[in-house]
């Protein structure tokens, strides 16, 4: 049996790492997950970047689906001791992409207004989520600037711990999750400076305000393949 079913690039990624009390987040997570923790502290990410070239396995690239900005809102999980991360939201500047994820795999997408450009050295990147029934205001604007120095997370350090995840969760039926997992080579992370950001997803997504003391890292980008869903 073919275990990848379907291939996207992640282009041109920002993360941003905010420490949450662990107390805070627990119960914004579902029980059957461990939040995951590095040091005692565990943490809420929001990654903005483009998905470029997606496509399901033998199937072409099809218009709406193919490249789209988006930005996603998550923690750090465990499930039988498999390192993943749980999302709060996942905002995409494509309608048809948001909707599909939602009713495939019950992800929490939402149909937002992302635009991203770069001038001179310095990046910029605007989300706005289109109010629904289903979604409160969330906005993310940010600005930075990046060194030209890249290479990869030093394993065991937090780096390591926030970027290279490759599984993620998902709520199914009941209390069981799909559990999916990616294929790609480990992150090329720089380090960010000049950093901007007004946010209030944190907000939106029924999440504690995020504070000043956020980690940031970008990344030029990675080539993943998603392997088949299971149940768990």
């Amino acid at each position: 049996m073919v275990d990848v079913i379907g291939y996207q690039r992640w282009d041109s990624l920002l993360f941003l790492h905010w420490p949450v009390p662990h107390s805070v987040l627990r119960p914004l997570v579902p029980e059957r997950l461990a939040l995951d923790t590095f040091e005692g502290r565990a943490y809420v990410s929001i990654t903005p970047f483009t998905v470029v070239g997606a496509r399901l396995m033998l199937l072409p690239r099809i218009p709406g689906l193919a490249t789209f900005h988006e930005l996603n809102v998550r923690t750090y999980v465990r499930f039988e001791d498999d390192p993943g991360v749980w999302f709060f939201s996942l905002d995409a500047a494509s309608a048809l992409a948001a909707l599909l994820a939602r009713i495939s795999v019950r992800l929490p997408y939402y149909f937002a207004y992302i635009e991203r450009h770069r001038v001179g050295s310095r990046f910029r990147y605007r989300c706005e989520r289109y109010k629904t029934g289903l979604a409160a205001d969330a906005t993310v604007i940010a600005s930075w600037e990046v060194s030209p120095e890249a290479g990869p997370a030093e394993p065991g350090s937090l780096d390591y711990f926030l970027c290279e995840r490759y599984v993620l969760f998902s709520h199914a039926v009941g209390r069981r999750f799909w559990r999916g997992r990616v294929r790609h080579a480990p992150w090329a992370l720089q380090p960010v400076h000049n950093l901007q950001v007004t946010q209030n997803i944190d907000i939106a997504d029924g999440l504690p305000r995020l504070g000043s003391e956020v980690i940031a890292r970008y990344s030029a980008g990675v080539d993943v393949e998603f392997l088949r869903l299971r149940l768990v």
